[in-house]
């Protein structure tokens, strides 16, 4: 191999090294592609300004088209955590809820709680629509949907 090839190895090598030091960012492996492409060209023995032409069009050609689609299927895909993952839950209704107050338990925690809908009657189960700061937004099965008009089911 002649030292063109080389550099450019060490160039592929430092852009998939940069790539998985980001947590697939999806930039630098483009041009880790594009160094690919210097490498076949200078194996085929091209002028160095034709090599760098290669390096450079293929890495922002490539970033430009298929990171846009790439990004969608290999980003971390956003975990809840916290109060968020209490959306959805089922609670038991210990004071009843209505429109301005009341309590609920949720895994034998006790939490303030109001409703957008019907009061709640004590003892009776009640579905978390969402959280209104730390006071639970909470609804009957059967007013769940009603309770969300915003919302909208997405299927793939």
């Amino acid at each position: 191999m002649d030292t063109m090839m080389w550099i450019w190895l060490g160039v592929f090598v430092l852009m998939v090294v940069i790539e998985a030091a980001t947590y697939m960012s999806l930039t630098s492996i483009w041009f880790a592609l594009g160094a690919l492409a210097a490498i076949f060209a200078a194996a085929f023995n091209a002028p160095v300004w034709l090599q760098v032409i290669c390096f450079a069009a293929v890495g922002f050609i490539t970033i430009a088209t298929l990171r846009p689609y790439m990004k969608k299927y290999i980003a971390p895909k956003v975990v809840k955590s916290g109060l968020e993952e209490l959306v959805g839950k089922t609670a038991v209704v210990v004071e009843d809820v209505c429109k301005t107050d009341g309590v609920v338990t949720i895994d034998g925690q006790l939490w303030t709680a109001r409703t957008s809908g019907e009061q709640i009657p004590a003892k009776e189960e009640c579905t978390i629509v969402k959280m209104d700061g730390i006071k639970l937004i909470v609804a009957m099965p059967s007013e769940q949907q009603e309770a969300l008009p915003e919302q909208q089911v997405i299927t793939n």
